[in-house]
């Protein structure tokens, strides 16, 4: 692929970039603020996204950020939502009249990664216990792996086949195979079509499978890694051989573009330079296509992939500010 210098932004940092259609969103944990919004072409600072305090439109702190439609998700935490109007931001409305819904997910269920649908209602991972307070917990709803639930009905569904892994038996100082695999699949990203649709990721795993959210049943599952302990005493974290993860995953109507960072080939291992790629496959899951990305030798950032799925950019960080650097992806 050939990437080209596209613009430079007056932003010192090394925050995530998010580019949805012609707006630029540069998020960050600042002092007073969670970043800004940019116009994509001239560059020019449009709104700060949200500010620092305890008002219902505001953060304490900044746990995710997504776009989902004309709404604007910002994550206090891993257990609440505030959704702002993207055009109230864009348009820089006055911070303090910005009206925010907010979502809280229920005391008992163990979420761990969650989405909202335009339809309102939440779609969310449910991990494993993870302390001894927490097992008076364990639930039918937390038994399960993944949930939906809005302000009537949580409705929970099984997603995972465990035995059809071979994680090991756990030592004395490790989780059993179950809750490594549990946790590998709560901490995986989620990324919707409509409110019919999901794709979900696989933590440090090349594995993706797509979910109905009307029938609750999973669709497809493709794994092109074997889930593997890393060897670290009670780690809830698995690997596999090549090294191989979905680092970011972006889907439209068509696709599930997946770019990928690992060992992809045995001479990539042998070698041990690890690189970058983005996967692309159709909702049925069928490899549609490939983009090996170049290394960035010499320059600071990473690649994200444009929200509409046409583009993907590097992000440099340097002294003169963001610099992104675009190659278009005919797909």
């Amino acid at each position: 692929m050939e990437f080209t210098p596209f613009n430079t932004y007056d932003i010192l940092g090394d925050g995530l970039c998010v580019i949805d259609g012609s707006i630029l969103w540069y998020v960050e944990n600042g002092k007073d603020d969670f970043g800004a919004c940019y116009d994509l072409n001239t560059g020019e600072k449009l709104s700060v996204i949200a500010s620092k305090g305890r008002a219902a439109n505001e953060l304490i702190e900044l746990a995710g950020f997504a776009i989902i439609r004309d709404s604007v998700l910002l994550y206090e935490n891993q257990n609440t939502i505030k959704t702002f109007a993207k055009k109230d931001i864009v348009g820089n409305m006055p911070l303090g009249d910005r009206k925010a819904s907010v979502i809280t997910t229920p005391d008992h269920i163990l979420v761990n990664q969650m989405t909202k649908l335009p339809n309102g209602s939440v779609l969310a991972t449910i991990r494993p216990v993870a302390f001894e307070f927490e097992k008076e917990k364990m639930n039918e709803i937390n038994k399960s792996s993944v949930v939906v639930f809005n302000d009537n009905d949580v409705t929970p569904y099984e997603t995972i086949k465990y035995d059809s892994f071979d994680v090991g038996k756990a030592t004395d100082r490790q989780i059993n195979e179950n809750d490594l695999i549990k946790w590998s699949y709560a901490q995986g990203m989620i990324e919707i079509k409509d409110n019919d649709m999901a794709v979900f990721s696989v933590h440090n795993q090349f594995m993706l499978y797509t979910f109905d959210i009307n029938t609750g049943n999973v669709v497809n599952e493709k794994r092109y890694t074997k889930m593997q302990r890393d060897g670290m005493e009670m780690s809830l974290t698995s690997t596999n051989d090549m090294s191989q993860s979905i680092r970011f995953m972006k889907v439209n109507d068509k696709y599930i573009l997946c770019l990928v960072r690992g060992y992809l080939s045995e001479k990539d291992k042998d070698l041990k330079r690890p690189k970058e790629a983005i996967f692309v496959f159709d909702w049925d899951l069928k490899p549609v296509k490939k983009f090996d990305l170049p290394n960035p030798e010499g320059m600071v950032g990473y690649y994200c992939i444009s929200n509409d799925c046409n583009s993907v950019y590097f992000c440099e960080y340097g002294e003169e500010g963001l610099t992104l650097h675009k190659a278009d992806l005919n797909i």
